[in-house]
């Protein structure tokens, strides 16, 4: 049954494409959604990371492969994607719960050899806090990227600034002037993932950057989302989205795209 594919749509996504997900709090799920909406369409599909990435169920992939423990992964992976159509690559499993991303290297290597119609890549880690600013050498993308993806989970509105909920609180205290455990504004939020040292550096020139405010499941959660698209400078991103990924239905809604 053909899926509805709201996501790709929304974001311009198509086969060829490489997609580089950074921000926290529901990359992974962003990323195994879109990958769905790709099968759907008829797409072959990698997903993958340059960070970390726990280990995938089989409603999010077809097939999981851990290039350490595959001598011959080159010759093996191109045959397993064109069998299950989507499969997961990760380069080691340093705990059983925590699988470590390939390198940029190896990730080039396996797309030459694997010719995906669709690449989504876990560019960033939050480890598992609802907001950051990454470091300096954060996110790691492609630089055959096409289309980057900033997401901000809407949860994290209101919550301290601290080691509890948010990754580097020091540094969005530096880019904001936020006190440490004061509470997460909507404006300071929007100036952290909008400013140009955090995620718009990573990427290369002329990739198209969205932001994606998720969990925006109820009428407040969608005034959240209007209020930090409002405080966000014209032209910054090539759209900004917000929406929400359950298993019975995702929705998304465009608060803005740039032309």
């Amino acid at each position: 049954m053909m899926l509805h594919t709201p996501f790709l749509d929304a974001f311009g996504i198509q086969a060829g494409d490489t997609v580089a997900i950074a921000g926290s709090g529901g990359k992974a799920t962003l990323m195994y959604r879109l990958a769905a909406e790709a099968v759907s369409r008829g797409y072959t599909v990698i997903t993958t990371s340059t960070t970390h990435l726990h280990p995938p169920t089989s409603l999010q992939t077809n097939g999981l492969y851990i290039t350490e423990e595959i001598s011959n992964w080159l010759q093996v992976i191109p045959g397993e994607l064109d069998r299950h159509q989507h499969v997961t690559v990760l380069g080691g499993r340093p705990r059983p719960d925590k699988l470590r991303g390939l390198s940029l290297k190896d990730l080039d290597i396996l797309k030459k050899a694997c010719r995906p119609d669709l690449c989504l890549v876990k560019a960033d880690g939050a480890r598992t806090r609802l907001f950051k600013a990454p470091g300096d050498h954060e996110p790691v993308v492609p630089a055959w990227t096409t289309h980057g993806m900033v997401v901000v989970n809407l949860h994290a509105i209101g919550l301290p600034l601290s080691e509890k909920y948010v990754h580097r609180p020091d540094r969005v205290a530096g880019l904001t002037g936020l006190q440490l455990n004061d509470p997460l504004t909507i404006s300071t939020m929007a100036q952290v993932v909008s400013h140009p040292t955090t995620y718009f550096r990573a990427f290369p020139s002329g990739t198209n950057v969205f932001l994606y405010l998720c969990c925006c499941a109820d009428k407040p959660k969608r005034a959240q989302a209007e209020a930090i698209n409002n405080a966000i400078p014209a032209n910054t991103f090539a759209g900004v989205f917000c929406g929400d990924i359950n298993r019975s239905q995702a929705a998304i809604t465009t608060l803005r795209k740039s032309h």
